[in-house]
Protein backbone atom coordinates (compact mmCIF):
# COMPACT_ATOMS: atom_id res chain seq x y z
CA UNK A 1 0.00 0.00 0.00
CA UNK A 2 1.44 3.38 -1.05
CA UNK A 3 2.00 5.95 1.63
CA UNK A 4 0.38 9.29 0.77
CA UNK A 5 2.13 12.46 1.91
CA UNK A 6 -0.34 15.29 2.58
CA UNK A 7 0.10 18.14 0.09
CA UNK A 8 0.29 20.75 2.88
CA UNK A 9 3.31 18.89 4.35
CA UNK A 10 5.11 19.02 1.01
CA UNK A 11 4.38 22.74 0.83
CA UNK A 12 5.78 23.29 4.32
CA UNK A 13 8.95 21.37 3.54
CA UNK A 14 9.53 23.23 0.26
CA UNK A 15 8.76 26.60 1.83
CA UNK A 16 11.07 25.85 4.73
CA UNK A 17 13.86 24.98 2.28
CA UNK A 18 13.35 28.23 0.37
CA UNK A 19 13.45 30.27 3.55
CA UNK A 20 16.65 28.54 4.63
CA UNK A 21 18.20 29.30 1.24
CA UNK A 22 17.16 32.95 1.52
CA UNK A 23 18.66 33.21 5.00
CA UNK A 24 21.90 31.63 3.76
CA UNK A 25 22.05 33.97 0.75
CA UNK A 26 21.40 37.01 2.94
CA UNK A 27 24.09 35.89 5.35
CA UNK A 28 26.59 35.44 2.52
CA UNK A 29 25.75 38.84 1.07
CA UNK A 30 26.27 40.51 4.45
CA UNK A 31 29.66 38.82 4.90
CA UNK A 32 30.77 39.78 1.38
CA UNK A 33 29.78 43.38 2.10
CA UNK A 34 31.71 43.37 5.39
CA UNK A 35 34.75 41.88 3.67
CA UNK A 36 34.66 44.47 0.89
CA UNK A 37 34.35 47.30 3.42
CA UNK A 38 37.43 45.91 5.18
CA UNK A 39 39.33 45.74 1.87
CA UNK A 40 38.35 49.35 1.11
CA UNK A 41 39.69 50.49 4.49
CA UNK A 42 42.86 48.42 4.05
CA UNK A 43 43.85 50.14 0.79
CA UNK A 44 42.40 53.62 1.31
CA UNK A 45 43.23 54.16 4.99
CA UNK A 46 46.20 51.88 5.80
CA UNK A 47 48.18 51.53 2.56
CA UNK A 48 47.43 55.05 1.30
CA UNK A 49 48.70 57.96 3.39
CA UNK A 50 46.00 60.30 4.69
CA UNK A 51 45.48 62.85 7.45
CA UNK A 52 42.55 61.07 9.12
CA UNK A 53 44.14 58.03 10.73
CA UNK A 54 47.20 55.73 10.97
CA UNK A 55 47.88 52.18 9.67
CA UNK A 56 47.98 50.64 13.15
CA UNK A 57 44.64 52.18 14.14
CA UNK A 58 42.98 50.99 10.93
CA UNK A 59 44.41 47.48 10.84
CA UNK A 60 44.17 46.49 14.52
CA UNK A 61 40.44 45.58 14.29
CA UNK A 62 40.76 44.25 10.71
CA UNK A 63 43.49 41.62 11.17
CA UNK A 64 42.27 38.36 12.67
CA UNK A 65 44.11 36.56 15.47
CA UNK A 66 47.03 34.63 13.96
CA UNK A 67 47.06 36.74 10.79
CA UNK A 68 50.07 36.20 8.49
CA UNK A 69 51.23 38.23 5.50
CA UNK A 70 53.59 36.30 3.23
CA UNK A 71 55.56 36.86 0.04
CA UNK A 72 58.10 34.77 -1.83
CA UNK A 73 60.84 35.91 0.58
CA UNK A 74 59.28 36.36 4.02
CA UNK A 75 56.27 36.02 6.30
CA UNK A 76 55.16 38.47 8.94
CA UNK A 77 52.45 38.79 11.55
CA UNK A 78 50.08 41.67 12.20
CA UNK A 79 52.42 43.67 14.44
CA UNK A 80 55.33 43.56 11.99
CA UNK A 81 53.08 44.45 9.04
CA UNK A 82 51.67 47.48 10.86
CA UNK A 83 55.19 48.58 11.83
CA UNK A 84 56.31 48.31 8.20
CA UNK A 85 53.39 50.43 7.02
CA UNK A 86 54.06 53.05 9.69
CA UNK A 87 57.63 53.25 8.31
CA UNK A 88 56.34 53.51 4.73
CA UNK A 89 54.10 56.42 5.73
CA UNK A 90 57.10 58.19 7.23
CA UNK A 91 59.46 57.67 4.29
CA UNK A 92 56.84 57.91 1.48
CA UNK A 93 54.53 60.78 2.49
CA UNK A 94 52.60 60.61 -0.81
CA UNK A 95 52.16 56.81 -0.87
CA UNK A 96 49.04 55.69 -2.76
CA UNK A 97 47.79 52.14 -3.24
CA UNK A 98 44.84 52.19 -5.66
CA UNK A 99 42.94 48.94 -6.46
CA UNK A 100 42.29 48.39 -10.16
CA UNK A 101 40.45 45.05 -9.95
CA UNK A 102 38.89 43.04 -7.11
CA UNK A 103 37.89 39.41 -7.73
CA UNK A 104 36.11 37.15 -5.24
CA UNK A 105 35.73 33.37 -4.98
CA UNK A 106 34.33 32.12 -1.69
CA UNK A 107 36.44 33.50 1.17
CA UNK A 108 39.28 34.50 -1.20
CA UNK A 109 39.66 38.04 -2.57
CA UNK A 110 42.27 38.91 -5.22
CA UNK A 111 43.17 42.59 -5.51
CA UNK A 112 45.31 44.04 -8.32
CA UNK A 113 46.54 47.54 -7.51
CA UNK A 114 48.83 50.34 -8.68
CA UNK A 115 51.18 51.66 -6.00
CA UNK A 116 52.89 55.04 -6.38
CA UNK A 117 55.10 57.17 -4.18
CA UNK A 118 58.16 59.41 -3.83
CA UNK A 119 60.46 58.03 -1.10
CA UNK A 120 62.69 60.34 0.90
CA UNK A 121 65.27 58.42 2.96
CA UNK A 122 66.74 54.92 3.04
CA UNK A 123 64.22 52.90 1.03
CA UNK A 124 64.97 49.15 0.87
CA UNK A 125 68.69 49.92 1.08
CA UNK A 126 68.53 52.63 -1.60
CA UNK A 127 69.25 56.25 -0.61
CA UNK A 128 66.45 58.52 -1.89
CA UNK A 129 65.90 62.27 -1.56
CA UNK A 130 62.26 62.80 -2.53
CA UNK A 131 63.00 63.70 -6.16
CA UNK A 132 62.22 60.35 -7.80
CA UNK A 133 58.93 58.46 -7.84
CA UNK A 134 57.91 54.88 -8.48
CA UNK A 135 54.77 53.43 -10.06
CA UNK A 136 54.32 49.65 -9.86
CA UNK A 137 51.71 46.91 -10.03
CA UNK A 138 50.88 44.78 -6.98
CA UNK A 139 48.72 41.68 -6.46
CA UNK A 140 47.31 40.52 -3.11
CA UNK A 141 45.41 37.32 -2.35
CA UNK A 142 43.43 37.75 0.89
CA UNK A 143 41.66 35.04 2.89
CA UNK A 144 38.83 36.71 4.82
CA UNK A 145 36.18 35.88 7.39
CA UNK A 146 33.46 38.08 8.82
CA UNK A 147 35.11 41.36 7.82
CA UNK A 148 38.62 40.41 8.94
CA UNK A 149 41.80 39.42 7.10
CA UNK A 150 42.88 35.87 8.01
CA UNK A 151 45.94 35.81 5.74
CA UNK A 152 47.50 37.64 2.78
CA UNK A 153 49.81 36.44 0.02
CA UNK A 154 51.27 39.41 -1.84
CA UNK A 155 53.47 40.24 -4.82
CA UNK A 156 54.86 43.75 -5.48
CA UNK A 157 57.04 44.71 -8.42
CA UNK A 158 59.72 46.33 -6.26
CA UNK A 159 62.39 45.47 -8.86
CA UNK A 160 60.74 47.94 -11.25
CA UNK A 161 60.44 50.49 -8.43
CA UNK A 162 64.18 50.24 -7.79
CA UNK A 163 64.91 50.77 -11.50
CA UNK A 164 62.68 53.84 -11.54
CA UNK A 165 64.26 55.27 -8.39
CA UNK A 166 67.80 54.58 -9.64
CA UNK A 167 67.17 55.74 -13.22
CA UNK A 168 69.57 58.28 -14.74
CA UNK A 169 72.14 58.21 -11.95
CA UNK A 170 75.06 59.32 -14.13
CA UNK A 171 75.27 62.62 -12.24
CA UNK A 172 74.95 66.26 -13.20
CA UNK A 173 72.06 68.58 -13.94
CA UNK A 174 70.68 66.29 -16.68
CA UNK A 175 69.77 63.79 -13.94
CA UNK A 176 67.85 66.43 -12.05
CA UNK A 177 65.98 67.39 -15.21
CA UNK A 178 65.10 63.75 -15.95
CA UNK A 179 63.88 63.28 -12.38
CA UNK A 180 61.68 66.36 -12.61
CA UNK A 181 60.32 65.19 -15.96
CA UNK A 182 59.35 61.82 -14.48
CA UNK A 183 57.76 63.47 -11.46
CA UNK A 184 55.61 65.79 -13.61
CA UNK A 185 54.66 62.98 -16.03
CA UNK A 186 53.67 60.51 -13.29
CA UNK A 187 51.83 63.27 -11.44
CA UNK A 188 49.79 64.04 -14.55
CA UNK A 189 49.13 60.33 -15.15
CA UNK A 190 48.05 59.80 -11.54
CA UNK A 191 45.68 62.78 -11.69
CA UNK A 192 44.22 61.51 -14.96
CA UNK A 193 43.60 58.05 -13.45
CA UNK A 194 41.72 59.61 -10.51
CA UNK A 195 39.79 62.11 -12.61
CA UNK A 196 41.45 64.97 -10.70
CA UNK A 197 40.83 67.72 -13.26
CA UNK A 198 42.21 70.47 -11.02
CA UNK A 199 45.64 68.81 -10.78
CA UNK A 200 45.61 67.80 -14.46
CA UNK A 201 44.89 71.37 -15.50
CA UNK A 202 47.66 72.71 -13.26
CA UNK A 203 50.20 70.39 -14.94
CA UNK A 204 49.21 71.26 -18.54
CA UNK A 205 51.32 73.74 -20.52
CA UNK A 206 49.29 76.38 -22.36
CA UNK A 207 50.81 75.11 -25.64
CA UNK A 208 50.37 71.41 -24.82
CA UNK A 209 49.77 69.00 -27.71
CA UNK A 210 47.84 65.75 -27.22
CA UNK A 211 48.88 63.53 -30.12
CA UNK A 212 47.08 60.25 -30.79
CA UNK A 213 46.63 58.82 -34.26
CA UNK A 214 44.23 56.30 -35.75
CA UNK A 215 40.81 56.02 -37.37
CA UNK A 216 39.70 59.61 -38.08
CA UNK A 217 36.04 58.61 -37.73
CA UNK A 218 36.65 58.24 -33.99
CA UNK A 219 35.92 61.69 -32.51
CA UNK A 220 38.91 61.87 -30.16
CA UNK A 221 41.69 61.26 -32.71
CA UNK A 222 44.16 64.17 -32.78
CA UNK A 223 46.37 66.03 -32.77
CA UNK A 224 44.77 68.41 -30.28
CA UNK A 225 46.78 71.61 -29.93
CA UNK A 226 46.60 73.93 -26.95
CA UNK A 227 45.36 73.51 -23.40
CA UNK A 228 41.95 75.02 -24.25
CA UNK A 229 41.27 72.57 -27.10
CA UNK A 230 42.35 69.60 -24.99
CA UNK A 231 40.13 70.57 -22.05
CA UNK A 232 37.08 71.67 -24.03
CA UNK A 233 37.14 69.31 -27.01
CA UNK A 234 39.42 66.28 -26.64
CA UNK A 235 38.75 65.20 -23.05
CA UNK A 236 34.93 65.38 -23.33
CA UNK A 237 35.00 63.47 -26.63
CA UNK A 238 37.33 60.82 -25.24
CA UNK A 239 35.39 60.46 -21.97
CA UNK A 240 32.09 59.98 -23.81
CA UNK A 241 33.49 57.25 -26.05
CA UNK A 242 36.22 55.30 -24.24
CA UNK A 243 36.26 53.72 -20.77
CA UNK A 244 39.52 52.26 -19.48
CA UNK A 245 38.91 48.75 -18.09
CA UNK A 246 42.53 47.82 -17.51
CA UNK A 247 45.68 49.94 -17.23
CA UNK A 248 48.83 48.02 -16.41
CA UNK A 249 52.10 49.98 -16.63
CA UNK A 250 55.19 47.76 -16.95
CA UNK A 251 58.17 50.06 -17.58
CA UNK A 252 59.02 53.74 -17.26
CA UNK A 253 62.15 55.75 -18.01
CA UNK A 254 63.17 59.36 -18.47
CA UNK A 255 65.99 61.36 -20.02
CA UNK A 256 66.20 65.14 -20.07
CA UNK A 257 62.78 66.60 -20.81
CA UNK A 258 61.31 63.29 -22.08
CA UNK A 259 59.69 60.37 -20.25
CA UNK A 260 58.43 57.11 -21.74
CA UNK A 261 55.95 54.55 -20.39
CA UNK A 262 55.09 51.08 -21.65
CA UNK A 263 52.30 48.73 -20.60
CA UNK A 264 49.10 46.86 -21.44
CA UNK A 265 45.46 47.89 -21.39
CA UNK A 266 41.85 47.08 -22.27
CA UNK A 267 39.15 49.59 -23.17
CA UNK A 268 35.36 49.63 -23.50
CA UNK A 269 33.93 51.57 -26.46
CA UNK A 270 30.61 53.13 -25.46
CA UNK A 271 29.33 53.44 -29.05
CA UNK A 272 29.34 49.66 -29.60
CA UNK A 273 29.48 48.58 -25.93
CA UNK A 274 32.34 46.29 -26.96
CA UNK A 275 35.65 45.74 -25.23
CA UNK A 276 38.98 45.76 -26.99
CA UNK A 277 41.26 42.79 -26.67
CA UNK A 278 44.24 43.41 -24.38
CA UNK A 279 46.83 45.45 -26.28
CA UNK A 280 50.18 47.09 -25.61
CA UNK A 281 50.65 50.84 -25.41
CA UNK A 282 53.55 53.26 -25.39
CA UNK A 283 53.53 56.87 -24.24
CA UNK A 284 56.05 59.66 -24.90
CA UNK A 285 55.80 62.70 -22.63
CA UNK A 286 57.71 65.97 -22.93
CA UNK A 287 57.89 68.48 -20.09
CA UNK A 288 58.63 72.20 -20.31
CA UNK A 289 58.77 74.66 -17.41
CA UNK A 290 57.43 71.98 -15.02
CA UNK A 291 54.36 71.25 -17.16
CA UNK A 292 53.41 68.66 -19.78
CA UNK A 293 53.80 70.11 -23.27
CA UNK A 294 53.47 66.86 -25.28
CA UNK A 295 51.41 63.75 -24.59
CA UNK A 296 52.22 61.43 -27.50
CA UNK A 297 50.13 58.26 -27.31
CA UNK A 298 50.81 55.03 -29.25
CA UNK A 299 48.36 52.13 -29.12
CA UNK A 300 46.87 49.35 -31.24
CA UNK A 301 44.69 51.79 -33.18
CA UNK A 302 43.29 48.99 -35.37
CA UNK A 303 41.96 47.11 -32.33
CA UNK A 304 40.44 50.28 -30.85
CA UNK A 305 38.80 51.13 -34.20
CA UNK A 306 37.47 47.57 -34.56
CA UNK A 307 35.84 47.72 -31.12
CA UNK A 308 34.51 51.27 -31.74
CA UNK A 309 32.68 50.16 -34.92
CA UNK A 310 31.71 46.78 -33.44
CA UNK A 311 33.30 44.86 -36.32
CA UNK A 312 34.90 41.41 -36.18
CA UNK A 313 38.48 40.62 -37.13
Amino acid sequence: MKKIIPIFLVFVVVLGGCNAHKKLSTSNEKEIMKNKEAIKAFYEKALTTNSETRPTKVLTPLLASGYRSSSSVDSKGAEKLMGQLEFFWKIIPDLKWIPQEIMNEGDTYIVRSIATGTPNGDFMGLPTDGTKAFRIMTIDVHKMKDGQFVSTHHVEDWATAMKQLKANTGGGSSDNKADETMKVATGFMDAMGKGDMEKMTSLMHEDMVWQNEGDKSMPWIGPWKGKKAILEEFLPAFGENFKTMKWEPNDALSSGDTAAFFGRMIGLLNKSNEKTKEFTYALRVKVKDGKVILWNWFEDSFEVSRAYHGTKN
